[in-house]
């Protein structure tokens, strides 16, 4: 077939009608219809906001009529660099700290992800009405408004006739890389409406239980370790404070200071700090086996308020560091953004001016997944460096920080919008390199990479796309000269960036290297780290040969190079000759296999075990091959003509046109992945800039809001891979162990607001 100019533009017009061919998820029989969880909202300066209208406790079918297990509390995220806070829509805080091991401060004692908090108000004596909880008033939509935002998180309540309180969780961004105040402000404001005097009295306890997240699905007893707390209570200041110390329950070997351990011994301690405001009284009454606790009383005549601020956060000293903390959060607090949280101001000078945008959609998901990726950034006290986790069950849930390819991607939207973060978590990945030029997966515990099975083919080209877009947009080519240590960092050994990123590729082309079709090896895993699901790996680890990473490689290292030639430095000229070789052969390997097909193989096993995706079209290779400068735009079009009806789903593009592994089509044989579908996304955007964008709104949380009313995941965040039209849970997401679906699901993965949010700066930008 011979692309012109008029077929171009014709497929490109059937391409864009079919786009916007959105069918809505079909209910189950004689199923209720389906009221709205919720909408968005912009408050001042536009700042995107969800008020949450749901039930509570959350329930929702599937498509066959079947419990979806969907989390019953969902959840919202507030943070900075050095705290991290999941509010639920029930008032429920689980207050998170990444530095060292993940942990939970106040972990539940009764349920996994989950935070041990409550707050209750009595009036003139009658018995207590609980605030927070799945059986509180915050579960009652007619008697609560729950609105959560940029850096906040609010409900108001009508307690009674009369009374009306308002709780708001603020917490303050970052200032700079590496800083910030691991500490929320809960202000609470109680509101007399009725015609006589009333007697309040308010109290809010949150637990102190510090679990690691790697142990909490093991019984106490048998963990490594226990956090034994001791409080202290300082009353003429407001404050007490739980000290969590590590007692070991089983032999272990003692690490130097410094150095990297699966063990936390260093845990960070919790407080509570009060600030009183006039007409009212509030202690921070003391702690018990439970926790900490405020306890407020008031006497409000008709027409009255009193506001008072309970502050709750971690801190690796004592006292009067606590005390600080609190106070400067005080000082800091603007009460002059009613209902939107006390760091508005700070807020939107931290994220970017989008007040140009006139696609109102666009424009507020670029800033809300803005804000989920500063919210999520995480200060690493090991590595010395700011970056974005991966999130979701992956670090919230079994606190392991993987695999470093997922946290290349996060870097790409932080080129535009903080281009210091972005430089620090290039710096967080480049410090899991060894001196062989290998990158380590991740890490768990402090700084911990333990031994594994996998033996990953692609990092390195993650690491170069990092590195190649960020010296592109930012022209920071200074970076290239600067030390960074390998890892294991307390072995004290450092290079220059351009030194490690000639050792990355010499791993790449010695150690993987390339197999007998002339394409990049697999290993034992490229992107998917279940692909071998019916070979045994150990039968092909020498022979597999990668479509993906090939593909990747030829859209990856030309920009590199691109980069590495704009720096002009002497030191890189043979990095960057060797390059060239490289994409040479690889190139004309590549080509020769794809011949004139219309879309890439998905891999060869070798060892005469054929090629998997020859004839059923796989999406891993095809958004690399889109993105190749030197394809012309006409084959690109027709390639993408014969790929989006195969992948196409109501949200985006499923990862396989059908199973491939022989299953029904689930997972990472048939769900819809963030990091692939935007891979696609890009290639796409390099030819046709309408249909982009059109694809950036289809995969929007709007569509999915449209397309899944009835599901609460992926209207405001989403998991890594949702199950597509292929799978009876179309729509939800996937996890290994079904019997934990309803708590597994901790949210917040980078890539689902990562990708959105580079696509849209490239859009807008370039």
């Amino acid at each position: 077939m011979t692309s012109t100019r008029r077929t171009f533009l014709k497929t490109g017009a059937a391409l864009a009608a079919a786009t916007h061919a959105l069918p809505l998820f079909a209910a189950a029989p004689g199923a209720p219809a389906v009221m709205p969880i919720g909408e968005w909202r912009d408050g001042r300066h536009r700042m995107p906001a969800f008020r949450y209208r749901g039930a509570l406790p959350f329930r929702a079918l599937d498509r066959e009529g079947l419990d979806a297990q969907q989390p019953d509390d969902p959840m919202f995220i507030l943070g900075n660099y050095r705290l991290t806070v999941f509010a639920h829509a029930s008032g429920v805080l689980e207050i998170l700290t990444g530095e060292r091991a993940w942990a939970r401060a106040n972990a539940s004692g009764e349920r996994l992800n989950y935070g041990e908090h409550a707050a209750s108000l009595a009036i003139d004596g009658a018995p207590r009405v609980d605030l927070v909880g799945l059986r509180s008033l915050a579960a009652d939509p007619a008697r609560c408004d729950r609105l959560f935002g940029v850096g906040f998180a609010r409900h108001d309540y009508q307690v009674d006739g009369n009374v009306a309180c308002t709780r708001m969780v603020s917490v303050r961004p970052s200032p700079a890389i590496h800083r910030g105040n691991p500490t929320l402000v809960i202000t609470v404001t109680l509101t007399n409406h009725g015609t006589a005097p009333v007697g309040l009295d308010y109290r809010e306890q949150v637990g102190n239980s510090y679990v690691t997240a790697d142990t909490q699905r093991t019984a106490p007893a048998a963990r490594r370790a226990r956090y034994e707390a001791s409080v202290s209570v300082d009353a003429d200041r407001g404050l007490a404070l739980s000290t969590n110390r590590f007692r070991p329950l089983r032999l272990r070997v003692p690490e130097p200071d410094g150095a990297a351990s699966i063990d936390d011994t260093a845990p960070s301690h919790l407080f509570l700090a009060t600030r009183a405001g006039t007409g009212g009284r509030i202690d921070a009454g003391g702690a018990d086996a439970t926790g900490l606790h405020a306890h407020a009383w008031a006497t409000l005549a008709p027409g009255a308020s009193v506001t008072f601020d309970i502050a709750i956060g971690l801190t690796s000293a004592g006292m009067a560091e606590a005390r600080s903390q609190a106070d400067e959060l005080f000082a800091a607090a603007r009460r002059d953004t009613p209902g939107e949280g006390l760091f508005l101001a700070e807020w939107v000078r931290r994220l970017p001016d989008l007040s140009a945008e006139r696609n109102t959609l666009l424009r507020r998901e670029a800033l809300w997944n803005a804000y989920c990726l500063e919210a999520m950034a995480t200060w690493s006290s090991y590595f010395g460096e700011t970056f974005i986790p991966q999130g979701q069950v992956y670090s919230y849930q079994d606190g392991e920080n993987i695999s470093n390819r997922d946290h290349a991607q996060a870097v790409l939207p932080l080129v535009y919008t903080n281009p210091a973060l972005a430089k620090s978590s290039l710096r967080y990945m480049l410090k899991h390199t060894t001196p062989a030029g290998e990158i380590r997966r991740g890490n768990s515990g402090v700084g911990y990479s333990a031994p594994g099975i996998y033996k990953e083919s692609d990092e390195q080209l993650y690491a170069f796309m990092a590195v190649g877009e960020y010296l592109r947009v930012t022209g920071d080519h200074a970076m290239l000269d600067e030390p960074v240590a390998y890892y294991p960092i307390e072995a004290g050994r450092e290079e220059t960036v351009l030194t490690m990123l000639k050792r990355h590729f010499t791993y790449l082309r010695d150690e993987i290297g390339l197999g007998e079709h002339g394409l990049v090896k697999m290993l034992n895993s490229d992107w998917s780290d279940s692909f071998f699901h019916t070979v045994p790996v150990n039968t092909v680890f020498h022979s597999a040969e990668s479509h993906m990473n090939s593909a990747m490689a030829l859209a990856v290292i030309p920009p590199l190079i691109e980069a590495l030639e704009a720096a002009r430095k002497p030191a890189a000229r043979e990095l960057v000759s060797a390059l060239h070789d490289y994409v040479a052969a690889l190139r004309k390997a590549f080509f020769a296999d794809l011949g004139n097909r219309d879309f890439a193989a998905r891999a060869y096993l070798g060892e005469g075990k054929g090629c998997f995706g020859e004839d059923i079209v796989c999406i891993e290779a095809q958004g690399f091959l889109l993105q190749l400068p030197d394809l012309p735009a006409a084959r690109k079009a027709r390639m993408y003509a014969r790929i989006k009806p195969a992948l196409l789903e109501p949200t985006g593009f499923r990862v396989h046109e059908k199973p491939i592994f022989g299953g029904k089509g689930e997972g990472e044989d048939g769900a819809v992945w963030a990091a692939l579908e935007h891979q696609l996304l890009k290639g796409v955007l390099s030819f046709d800039k309408a249909e982009a964008e059109r694809l950036l709104e289809r995969m929007s949380f709007a569509t999915r809001a449209r397309v899944y009313p009835r599901y609460w995941m992926g209207q405001w965040t989403r998991f890594d891979g949702m199950q597509s039209t292929l799978s009876p849970r179309e729509g939800l997401f996937n996890y290994w162990f079904p019997e934990l679906f309803k708590v597994a699901f901790v949210g917040f993965c980078s890539h689902a607001h990562a990708w959105p949010l580079y696509n849209y700066m490239l859009l807008r930008r370039g």
